[in-house]
């Protein structure tokens, strides 16, 4: 294939890439004025909708042309938002329901994340443009790490592979973490028993919010003709943090690996180089104290977990697993120094968490028993063939699928709890 040909398949993946952007962003605008409501304020919200749309396509334009004038570029593309959270700008990403008012930073730590990694890559920012400011992935990701157009297949293969993803991630968010919200008043206690329970709902509460999300964006996109990274893989079918960290925020991961862990293990060596993807991931998320102790806190045990399966030293693998993954996450959802102190110390008082526990809505705990359940069930039937794949395989089984949509379709009456994107605020 010559010069001419290649350049000629590259302008027309870029129009179908074009016309998946429009797609979209009229897919949202949509959504928005479906959710809100038809009012007279109707066209001021398709207005705002599309010109917010345009602001990461002209920022990732005026980044990526200001790129190879800037020293180490990419190194402060990735930390923007770690400044505009510094500064007050945006809110830090804890979880909790904090969404940031400054419509110019719409989307700012994806396609930052997004630009950072092509420039890392040392390929052309041009060529992913129009995926890296898709406004669909910038409502909570994945990080646009890579993308292939499959209009080429049938509309037909293409709603039969990706809708099956659309709906587990409908069912994830709205019969799943919307509900859990109305379990958040937990935070505030600090005994032992309370603070840990809290931290087991909240993991359980992220994992359906945020893989939901991203389900729902993998097949939207998949259905537009669009491939983009599944952003989960089952983390719970692990049996240690290594493998854990691999089918959770895949295409973070592949960001932190291209900037710090390849570039850093030359110099520092393996467990150096891990200490950098940690501390970088924790600024990304936000410059606090409770970040600074989650990535150190998961620094030192991702460096454990390498020694005890050199070893080969089988269970506490998965032992520290469990403890990283619920006491991370009580160090993640709380930036509040003082309470985050106080729960850190592991003062048992009682068990009155229980008392609350039972005292809540039938959907709210019908949810946290059902995710439970789910997160057992990857674990514990890893190794067959609906689950080895890490694909959800089992969730887009036809009699699965009917189940779940019969389940969002009582969920919508309830209206229980509090519906957000904890990576959608900035």
């Amino acid at each position: 294939m010559n010069t001419l040909e290649l350049e000629q398949g590259f302008q027309a993946k870029r129009h179908l890439l074009f016309e998946i952007w429009l797609l979209s962003t009229l897919f949202l605008v949509c959504a928005e004025v479906l959710i809100k409501g038809l009012s007279p304020t109707s066209v001021q919200m398709v207005y705002s909708g599309f010109v917010q749309a345009l602001i990461p396509l002209g920022a990732c334009i005026f980044l990526g042309l200001l790129s190879p004038y800037v020293p180490l570029s990419r190194y402060l593309l990735f930390f923007a938002i770690s400044l505009t959270s510094a500064f007050g700008l945006t809110e830090t990403l804890t979880g909790s329901h904090a969404a940031s008012n400054q419509t110019l930073l719409y989307g700012l730590s994806f396609y930052t994340a997004s630009l950072a990694f092509v420039l890392a890559r040392q390929e052309k920012w041009q060529r992913h443009l129009l995926v890296m400011a898709n406004p669909l992935l910038l409502i909570t990701g994945p990080v646009a790490t890579f993308c292939r157009v499959i209009n080429y297949r049938a509309f037909a293969k293409r709603l039969d592979y990706f809708l099956p993803f659309f709906v587990f991630g409908l069912f994830l968010h709205q019969v799943i973490a919307t509900p859990l919200t109305s379990a958040f008043f937990l935070i505030e206690r600090t005994d032992a028993a309370s603070s840990v329970v809290f931290a087991l709902i909240f993991e359980l509460f992220v994992y359906a919010n945020f893989c939901g999300l991203s389900l729902i964006v993998y097949g939207l996109a998949g259905l537009m003709g669009l491939k983009i990274p599944l952003n989960f893989r089952q983390p719970f079918s692990a049996t240690n943090l290594v493998e854990f960290w691999k089918g959770w925020h895949t295409s973070l991961s592949a960001v932190l690996k291209a900037l710090f862990y390849a570039p850093t293990r030359k110099h520092l060596g393996t467990y150096g180089a891990i200490f950098c993807v940690y501390l970088a991931s924790a600024m990304w998320h936000g410059i606090t104290l409770n970040f600074l102790v989650w990535g150190l806190m998961h620094a030192v045990f991702f460096c454990v977990t390498l020694m005890l399966l050199k070893r080969r030293i089988p269970v506490f693998p998965t032992v520290l697993m469990v403890v990283g993954i619920v006491v991370g996450r009580m160090v993640f959802a709380d930036a509040d120094t003082d309470r985050l102190l106080q729960k850190l110390v592991f003062g048992f008082t009682d068990f009155s968490v229980l008392q609350a526990l039972r005292d809540l809505a039938p959907a709210t705990r019908n949810a946290f028993v059902l995710i439970l359940l789910m997160v057992v069930a990857e674990f514990v039937f890893q190794r067959s063939a609906l689950f080895k794949k890490r694909n959800y395989k089992f969730y887009r089984l036809p009699v699965v699928q009917l189940i779940l949509l019969l389940a969002v379709l009582l969920s919508v009456k309830q209206g229980l709890g509090v519906d957000y994107a904890v990576y959608g605020q900035r």
